[in-house]
């Protein structure tokens, strides 16, 4: 059995202020690795039922999803308020299509409130698309996003060997453009 290490990148003991707040609470009441990104964007790993009032009580009115076999269903079935989303995102295969995807599901949802994006640890998956919010979105350069998700511990999975090579090739020019167009003709006035 060949063993990994999630820790490749060693996590830095003082965090810069710009980076996703860790959220301090009972253990047991949140998500595994929730952090506040923005006010309105929160990432964690799978939400278990027992957790979702946690989520209410941040607000929380939208959950997205980038697990491709697991869904949330369970978990929210008895909590209408918060609506489910899913993007599906192989990670062996990420691409600017999914990526692109999950973009505009965030930035469509933060127009009702706080979402919470997810895969199943929070680490992989949703550190890449918040990756790419914060060089797309809030126009950080790839060096500083990639430094958050790699030393920010929120634990990268080294297997995913693929994950910083698309980082350092996407075309985050490209990806804005994309995103400015699917915004633009989604709004009312377009």
């Amino acid at each position: 059995m060949r063993r990994y290490s999630r820790r490749r990148y060693a996590v830095l003991d003082v965090r810069p202020d710009h980076w996703a707040e860790p959220l301090p609470g009972d253990l047991t009441a949140l998500p595994e690795n929730l952090h506040r990104v923005t006010p309105t964007l929160y990432r964690s790993g799978q939400p278990r039922r027992e957790e979702v009032p946690a989520l209410e009580a941040l607000g929380i009115r939208t959950v997205l999803s980038f697990r491709s076999f697991n869904s949330d269903e369970r978990a929210f079935r008895n909590h209408p308020g918060i609506e489910r989303q899913r993007v599906r995102i192989d990670t062996w295969s990420i691409n600017d299509d999914e990526v692109l995807r999950a973009l505009i599901a965030i930035r469509e949802a933060e127009k009702k409130g706080p979402v919470l994006v997810h895969c199943w640890h929070g680490a992989d998956r949703t550190g890449v698309v918040i990756a790419l919010y914060r060089m797309v979105v809030q126009r950080w350069s790839k060096d500083a996003a990639r430094y958050e998700m790699f030393r920010g511990g929120y634990g990268y999975h080294t297997l995913w060997r693929n994950i910083p090579r698309y980082l350092e090739r996407v075309d985050v020019d490209a990806m804005r453009d994309a995103l400015a167009a699917a915004e633009a003709s989604a709004s009312p006035s377009a």
